[in-house]
């Protein structure tokens, strides 16, 4: 071999060395220079709401752990899939959370072909809070048990059988209540509404019998006042502020049933670990504040244990799994 040709070889060396060594720690270099500007929290529903309201309560303390400001960013519509979409399409470097629900991000893609990403698309950082589901009933409808409920839906037929409000077709409140008919065999009719309110404001006028909703706090004086009763918690653990409400797996024929709204916080998949882990952490140490956890109990939320990356992980699939199986036991057919 010649001079030039050694001279050749060791400058090939050269680089192909100085090449591994730039590419090798870049991911890394990524993570440990995260977060240099500010980091957008999407929330798929308009300011002043539930999801609003716990992004606000959870953004300070996040930011003060991450060490970088949180802009809390609101894109409502589509059930929460266009703030869900413009998440997806943002790089995955962890400039963008999303603050969702199994209403978001699980059930959309799952009965809707028009959706165009899949629960998958997203990964978990960190759960936050579980809202109780309440079932609520028009006042004037003649029970005040889950049992006397059912008792009066068996005795309707399909021309006459009890109607309910919820917030669109395929959404979680439609599928609990289309299992609830198949699992204890009883005629019930679906109403779709364009939101919560207007949903909440027929129930109160009597133009529905029932409906089942994320419990807030303002229910309770709601109930007192005579606009409706709560006569059911759709979970097995209840909150101290629903403890006099019974459950609706205290009845035989909806024993196993069990569901509550779990929110948290997710990010593109492909985001760097090292990244993700940074927000997971910062995350848990907002749950463990007093004040954010008065707050968010205060409305009648129960604040999530912190937990691994890997774990958070891990409960999203079974999350998923639960809805899948929820629309093959309904028969939900997508729609197109």
């Amino acid at each position: 071999m010649n001079n030039i040709t050694r001279m050749n070889a060791s400058l090939l060396r050269s680089f192909a060395i100085g090449l591994g060594l730039a590419l090798v720690p870049m991911s890394s270099a990524i993570a440990n220079s995260y977060p240099s500007t500010p980091v957008s929290m999407m929330v798929p529903y308009p300011a002043g709401g539930p999801s609003d309201v716990s992004a606000r309560i959870l953004s300070v303390p996040i930011s003060k752990a991450l060490g970088a400001q949180i802009v809390v960013e609101n894109l409502g519509g589509a059930t929460g899939t266009i703030a869900a979409a413009k998440v997806l399409n943002s790089k995955a470097d962890g400039y963008i959370i999303f603050q969702g629900t199994q209403n978001e991000l699980i059930l959309p893609p799952l009965t809707n072909k028009a959706i165009r990403f899949q629960p998958e698309d997203f990964e978990s950082l960190q759960p936050i809070t579980v809202t109780p589901l309440v079932l609520l009933v028009r006042s004037e409808l003649p029970v005040n048990t889950p049992a006397e409920f059912l008792e009066l839906a068996a005795q309707k037929t399909s021309t006459n059988s009890l109607t309910y409000g919820t917030v669109g077709v395929g959404s979680l409140y439609h599928l609990i209540t289309e299992r609830i008919a198949k699992t204890a065999g009883v005629p019930l009719t679906h109403v779709p509404y364009k939101g919560t309110a207007p949903v909440v404001q027929d129930l109160s006028g009597g133009q529905i019998d029932f409906s089942i909703m994320p419990f807030q706090a303002s229910m309770k004086e709601m109930a007192k006042s005579g606009r409706f009763k709560i006569i059911a918690v759709m979970s097995k653990n209840k909150p101290e502020i629903l403890k006099d409400i019974p459950s609706i797996t205290e009845t035989a024929a909806l024993k196993d049933f069990d569901y509550a709204s779990y929110a948290g916080y997710f990010v593109k998949k492909g985001t760097p670990k090292d990244v993700s882990e940074k927000l997971n952490k910062a995350i848990g140490a907002a749950l463990q504040d007093p004040d954010v956890i008065a707050k968010l109990e205060a409305d009648g939320r129960e604040v999530a244990k912190p937990m691994s990356l890997e774990q958070a992980r891990t409960a999203y699939t079974v999350e998923v799994n639960k809805y899948k199986d929820i629309i093959t036991t309904t028969g939900f057919k997508p729609a197109n």
